[in-house]
């Protein structure tokens, strides 16, 4: 279940920019949101996570191009940065690679990292982005991201295995007000220079978001809390906040915790094929 892209502030004219990871979670829905607001869209992708199936929608737009290669071959990124008006870094690895290569270009650089990856400083025209618990469709259970995982569970019946005492905090966002702040910041020239965290207004205990989940569902699905290794232990040395991206951009989280927990279980029974306990006792 996809929700409507919120509208960003429209650029001023139509731009090419380097996805690299394009056809991974989130860098899929941003290219089909780039190419909606006709721009070109030349994606970077290795597929050693990402996915054609996810740029599905995007295939017959002639403004996509689509190249396999990986954004730690510096030669390969600085080929195709020098082709492109700005770069938008998604892909797992190569931030070196990318950060020399826009540099090289003089081209205008959204890094984004991990929410625990707070990563290094970057000076000039570069935009750090932190994305906290982004959840949405294209994204894979299989990959350890908490609310597809405990959703699939949920539909199929399972229990909902926690790890940890439960009491680790998130800050979920969809996938669709992700794309949204990310095209805000694309669409905004103070953003240079800056890092902005990019996360939920509800901050949510995993074991509450679990009982969520569960009543939301109408499954009987029991939580099972698991002792957590010590090298998965989160440590968190940073609190997420989002004020100084509200502050330029205007941007506001359009979905709450119960939409993406509503959207995460309909996702789960549609790719899986099954219906909650709670459908299938009616």
């Amino acid at each position: 279940m996809s929700a409507p892209l919120t509208t960003a502030p429209s650029m001023t004219a139509p731009l090419t920019y380097l996805v690299t990871g394009g056809a991974g979670f989130v860098g899929s829905h941003l290219t089909d949101a780039l190419l909606a607001e006709g721009h070109t869209v030349v994606v970077l992708d290795d597929l050693s996570t990402g996915d054609r199936a996810n740029l599905a929608a995007a295939w017959p737009n002639p403004r996509l191009r689509f190249v396999r290669g990986s954004a730690l071959d510096a030669r390969l990124v600085a080929e195709l940065a020098g082709r492109c008006d700005a770069v938008v870094h998604l892909a797992t690895e190569g931030d070196r690679a990318v950060a020399e290569a826009a540099r090289q270009h003089g081209r205008r650089l959204l890094l984004a990292s991990a929410s625990e990856e707070r990563g290094e400083s970057h000076d000039g025209d570069v935009t750090v982005v932190h994305l906290y618990d982004t959840v949405g469709p294209r994204q894979s259970p299989a990959r350890g991201a908490v609310v597809p995982r405990l959703a699939e569970r949920a539909v199929a019946g399972l229990p909902l295995t926690i790890h940890g005492d439960g009491t680790r905090r998130l800050r979920c966002t969809h996938v669709a007000d992700t794309v949204d702040a990310l095209l805000r910041l694309l669409a905004e020239p103070a953003a240079a220079g800056r890092a902005f965290d990019v996360c939920g207004t509800q901050e949510t205990a995993v074991a509450d978001l679990a009982g969520v989940i569960v009543e939301r569902s109408g499954s009987p699905s029991p939580l099972r809390f698991v002792p957590c290794e010590a090298a998965y232990e989160e440590v968190e040395s940073h609190r997420p906040d989002a004020g100084p991206l509200r502050e330029l951009t205007g941007w506001e989280p359009a979905l709450g915790l119960l939409d993406i927990v509503d959207a995460a279980l309909v996702d789960a029974g549609g790719a899986f094929g099954v219906v909650t306990t709670a459908e299938a006792r009616v």
